[in-house]
């Protein structure tokens, strides 16, 4: 209990300086805050697959912030003394006498169209190869296997597409600020068409990372001049729509799934993951168990990696390379294959243990050494421009980036091939001349 408590301190402190105290919405502060939450939660032990975390894996979570810490200060200091040499313009909204971009509206409007209508194409195809789609079929999660696996690729990436659109169309409104109603009534459109079709693949995933996207990206458009109600309006609306999403999506998949297999009792969405965690909380708080199982389990997961792995069953690589296993057989290349053994790890149908556990599992105490030097100058990085270079493509790295480090304590994001496609895609947004002849003009 102790532990629990100091944690959720900590976990607080780190929120508030994340909000209130200089540098506002640094990566740092994101992830420190999100972990020591965590960490508080995971303290409970209320299913009996969980055990106490040994001295070892505490030192492993230690060595990794610290090092991870130690990393961000120093390139914090050397970004800033090395780039930071004079004013540069503000973002392309009204900051006391700061400049504004100019935005050629029009190609950005045209782009979102051609976003959506690609999205729709896709999902059309989908529709039309396999006559349903995941949350319409009986076994939602299966169905989203079957689509990976049988159209893995462009038309699966252009299906979920609404990922970025939405996130994008909610910059559109923000920052070109067109002054006619079709535009934006148009723009609301697309954004509701958008979460409409990420719904009809019933992951939480797909959709908490426009919702999370949206929000940082108000938060660093605005770092000059949100105030700190504006800032608890904000949060509050996007913890609270994500926690929504968070056990309803899962709670929707598991009554589709298994309704039938709990015929002869009162059956509720949660009655299979209570049955398969055997969490020992009462039966009204079973909508909870998502919630709990996701910092919990995940912990779990990377304490027993910490004993499981070793020198002589270390993956050297090959379990980070093999993110690009799908790509490789497109070219019908050798791929890595890696079959992790969660069954003797920990559970059969558990199969994430934090972003930690690739390099871990990959290099051991090496791995997190530099996995830590790794995040460290990629959050100083993305923090700097996002603050001191502002442009469309650094606040959506910045944003992209947040709700990489709020998954941190699900799964390595980087393991994940959308990622990499994602950032193609975001590149080639922020690089386009989005930002027309880039005319400059003082703000009003």
């Amino acid at each position: 209990m102790i532990i629990f408590i100091l944690f959720i301190i900590l976990g607080l402190i780190f929120a508030w300086f994340y909000f209130f105290r200089e540098p506002r919405f640094s990566l740092d502060k994101l992830l420190f805050s999100l972990w020591s939450f965590s960490i508080g939660v995971a303290q409970f032990r209320l299913s009996p697959y969980e055990n106490s975390w040994g001295a070892k894996f505490w030192l492993v979570l230690a060595l990794f912030f610290g090092v991870f810490y130690l990393t961000k200060i120093f390139f914090d200091k050397f970004l800033t003394k090395k780039y930071f040499l004079r004013p540069h313009p503000t973002l392309p909204l009204k900051q006391g006498k700061g400049k504004l971009w100019k935005l050629n509206n029009k190609l950005f409007f045209w782009l979102l169209f051609l976003m959506s209508l690609a999205s729709i194409a896709a999902n059309v195809y989908i529709f039309s190869r396999f006559g349903t789609l995941p949350i319409l079929s009986s076994l939602p999660d299966k169905m989203r296997f079957i689509i990976n696996r049988e159209v893995f690729g462009l038309w699966e990436y252009l299906s979920l597409l609404p990922r970025i659109f939405i996130p994008l169309t909610f910059l559109y409104l923000i920052i070109a600020k067109p002054k006619n109603n079709w535009p934006k009534i148009l723009a609301v459109l697309n954004i509701i068409l958008g979460f409409a079709i990420l719904s009809l693949y019933a992951s939480r995933l797909v959709i908490i990372l426009p919702i999370l996207l949206s929000y940082f990206s108000y938060l660093i458009l605005n770092i000059k001049r949100i105030n700190s109600k504006k800032i608890i309006i904000a949060s509050s609306v996007a913890v609270l729509v994500v926690l929504i999403v968070a056990v309803s999506i899962p709670a929707i998949r598991q009554y589709i799934t298994y309704r039938d297999y709990y015929s002869d009792i009162e059956y509720t969405p949660f009655t299979y993951l209570a049955d398969l965690s055997q969490l020992k909380i009462p039966a009204q708080l079973n909508f909870l168990i998502p919630l709990y199982l996701i910092p919990s389990f995940n912990l779990q997961a990377m304490a027993r990696a910490v004993d499981f792995f070793n020198f002589n069953n270390f993956y050297f690589g090959r379990y980070s390379l093999s993110v690009f296993d799908s790509a490789l057989r497109i070219f019908q290349l050798p791929v890595f294959a890696i079959a992790i053994p969660w069954k003797e790890m920990f559970l059969p149908w558990w199969v994430t243990a934090t972003f930690i556990f690739s390099p871990w599992a990959d290099f051991g105490w090496l791995g997190l050494v530099l996995v830590a030097v790794f995040w460290g100058a990629l959050f100083s990085g993305v923090y700097f421009l996002a603050t001191k270079k502002p442009s469309l493509l650094s606040v959506l790295l910045f944003s992209y980036f947040s709700f990489v480090a709020i998954m941190s304590i699900y799964t390595n994001y980087f393991q994940r091939p959308e990622l990499y496609l994602d950032l193609l895609l975001i590149f080639s947004v922020g690089l386009i001349r989005i930002n027309g002849d880039r005319k400059r003009r003082e703000a009003p």
